[in-house]
């Protein structure tokens, strides 16, 4: 074997001189940077999907069975820190089955690598036999030690391996394990959805007797459904009844590209993951009542020619959002789904189009969803994540919005300058704390593993300041605080100002100051370990949308060490103003048990005037008056910086006006006013 040892810089995390790609008649100018990469790992040869192993929630198996803990600890083959890369390739394994691919899914330890010394994998490995000194492992192989039969001997796919011709990865993080798509007979035969134990082998005590851990061509289709949600397993055998498949749909080809989708909608708790298909199809396989279609032959367009890859992630919120990559349209699939109560459901397919894809093969969340522990997937969005889509057209890597607007575009190069180039990447994985992007790329006949900086329009990742202003408004009256709950308080603000909207009535546009729009809702980030799952102190903070760039308003991105986003939906107003009137004892009081186990705790904090008081506003009631949140809110949600005692009474008069809400739907100016000057509105 040929080991390929280069000098590496660490200029992953530098990137060159902004420049704006120039603008055609043809495509829109973009922020463009040059991301030089550092070689982590040589010595595979075809190479496709990879993605970071990420922390196990608690609640699912890694977490509550000690042996497979166990193989989550440090060095371990699925320590969270480490990258799993599918590899067509047996690395010495004598195939288990020899009419099906090759294949094998490695563990690596990028941060072994150095600026001297990129990892070399060698061309024979053993499951407990590592190589470069623990930083790279066997996690699974195509051989007879690791075939379904293993622990399925009864299952239709008993002599299918977890992993032959492995394409593509996603980790339920949330509840469950690893799932591989595999081509175990190329493009054009029959695909298989596999999920994997800690050793590597298809899934033990498997749901389904008929699939075990592998669901492979058209074997496992669906052929019952519950009647109804049902606790314990004897109950649950008397739930089922036959069905056949609620959709049709098989894995008929090379499955090139999965995506977790959470818990199935039929309330059984089993996990269900999406499969993107040689054909162009996807499936959805539900781990116990196997498969079922979710859209048709053609919704992407896979062609003649392998792509290796069909790049998938999913968004859960606001709304249940599958991406697919299709590379041979230069565009993305966005597929928006509902579900039935049994399956999920597909609503309608969309595209986002722009001209600056450029065979877009592979996509990933910008920030991934670590947090949630129903969702949690590295193939998963957090709320408001952009997507990092690579181009194999021409080596280059997209921020994209959700929209489909192009935020940045980075160029890849190799350690010396120049350009990876086109037709050499193949695969994208982002890191839980969203820094650091893995690709696969092609060099030298071979596939390597390389590390780039995270980018948005700003560049790579480094610490932002923050800037607040403020703007004057006068009067402390009720009559002024309702014209002021509808006006512009942004607008002049400096540049820097960092703000969500430019009113109150922007994000409380009632009825009642409540909003469902995505538009409106917030975004409260956090920084989460990656291996502990704990939150760092103080990290937790509000992510404005907006940002004043000189006089003009522009989208603010999420800031880069932020890896967890929760979206918060305004609240009503009616009646807010009332809290101010209870009592801190009666709150005390309904903190104690009334005898039937149920009791609170009472958070007190400091007001704004000093006095230790009785939460009643804000994050977990963080803030004790009305006057108080009103501040904060000026300041977090508008970027206008404001006290309760300014001389300006801005933060009175809007205190004054809500104080006054007790109808469904905020008065209007002109009613406030009447109601002010003691006359009947119009």
């Amino acid at each position: 074997m040929r080991r390929l040892t280069l000098t590496l810089s660490f200029a992953a995390a530098v990137c060159a001189a902004a420049q704006a790609a120039p603008a055609t008649p043809d495509r829109p100018a973009v922020q463009s940077w040059t991301l030089r990469a550092r070689i982590v790992a040589t010595g595979m040869r075809r190479a496709f999907g990879v993605r970071q192993v990420g922390r196990f929630h608690s609640g699912g198996p890694f977490v509550s069975n000690p042996e497979f803990l166990l193989q989550t600890q440090p060095g371990k083959v699925l320590d969270p820190q480490r990258v799993l890369v599918a590899v067509e390739q047996n690395f010495g394994a004598t195939p288990g089955n020899p009419a099906h691919a090759p294949g094998a899914v490695l563990s690596i330890d990028p941060t072994a690598a150095t600026d001297d010394h990129a990892l070399a994998i060698p061309a024979v490995l053993a499951p407990g036999r590592p190589a470069e000194g623990g930083a790279v492992q066997l996690y699974s192989v195509q051989a007879r030690t690791q075939l379904n039969r293993l622990h399925n001997a009864g299952a239709r796919t008993a002599d299918f391996a977890g992993v032959s011709g492995p394409r593509y990865l996603s980790i339920n993080n949330a509840f469950g394990r690893p799932w591989v798509a595999n081509a175990p007979f190329g493009l054009r035969g029959a695909g298989s959805e596999s999920v994997l134990d800690p050793d590597g082998a298809p899934l033990a005590n498997a749901p389904s007797d008929d699939a075990g851990g592998v669901f492979a061509g058209a074997m496992n289709l669906r052929t019952s459904r519950p009647r109804a949600v049902r606790t314990g397993w004897f109950a649950q055998w008397l739930n089922r009844q036959d069905s056949g498949q609620l959709t049709p749909g098989a894995i008929d080809k090379g499955a090139l590209g999965t995506a977790f989708l959470g818990s199935s909608p039929d309330g059984s708790g089993f996990a269900v993951f999406a499969v993107v298909t040689g054909d162009g199809a996807v499936v959805q396989v539900h781990v116990q009542d196997g498969v079922d279609g979710l859209a048709p032959r053609g919704t992407v367009d896979v062609g003649g020619d392998d792509p290796g890859v069909i790049g998938t992630a999913f968004q859960w919120v606001p709304d249940r959002t599958l991406y697919v990559a299709d590379a041979r349209r230069d565009r993305i699939a966005v597929l928006e789904l509902g579900d039935d109560t049994r399956h999920f459901t597909l609503r309608r397919t969309r595209h986002l189009q722009s001209p600056w894809f450029q065979h877009p093969v592979d996509l990933a969340p910008c920030v991934p969803e670590i947090a949630n522990p129903r969702f949690a997937s590295h193939t998963t969005l957090a709320g408001g994540s952009d997507l990092y889509v690579v181009n194999r057209g021409d080596g280059s890597v997209l921020r994209v919005a959700q929209d489909g607007t192009v935020v940045a575009r980075a160029v890849v190069t190799w350690p010396d300058g120049r350009e990876v180039g086109a037709d050499r990447l193949h695969a994208i994985a982002v890191s839980a704390d969203a820094q650091r992007l893995w690709l696969i790329a092609e060099r030298d006949a071979g596939s390597v593993l390389i590390e780039v900086a995270g980018f948005d329009a700003g560049g790579a990742f480094v610490a932002r300041g923050q800037v607040a202003a403020a703007q004057a408004r006068p009067q402390e009256t009720v009559e002024e605080g309702a014209r002021l709950f509808t006006a512009n308080l942004t607008l002049g603000a400096g540049p820097g100002t960092r703000f969500n909207a430019t009113s109150c009535v922007a994000c409380h546009p009632g009825p009642g100051g409540a909003s469902a729009g995505e538009e409106h809702f917030a975004r409260r980030i956090a920084r989460l370990d990656a291996v502990s799952g704990r939150a760092a102190p103080g990290a937790a903070e509000l992510a404005p949308r907006h940002v004043m760039a000189g006089s003009v308003m522009r989208a603010e991105p999420l800031p880069r060490g932020a890896n967890v986003v929760s979206l918060r939906m305004p609240l009503t107003l009616v009646a807010a103003g009332r809290l101010d009137e209870i009592p801190d004892a009666v709150i005390e009081a309904q903190a104690v048990s009334k005898g039937d186990g149920i009791k609170g705790r009472v958070h007190y904090v400091t007001a704004g005037d000093g006095a230790q008081r009785v939460g009643r506003y804000g994050w977990k009631a963080d803030t004790a008056r009305l006057d108080d949140i009103v501040t904060r809110a000026l300041a977090n949600e508008m970027g206008v910086v404001r006290t309760a005692a300014g001389e300006d009474g801005t933060v009175r008069a809007l205190a004054a006006y809500l104080h006054g809400l007790s109808t469904a739907r905020p008065p209007t100016v002109a009613a406030v006013s009447a109601q002010a000057r003691g006359r009947a509105a119009p």
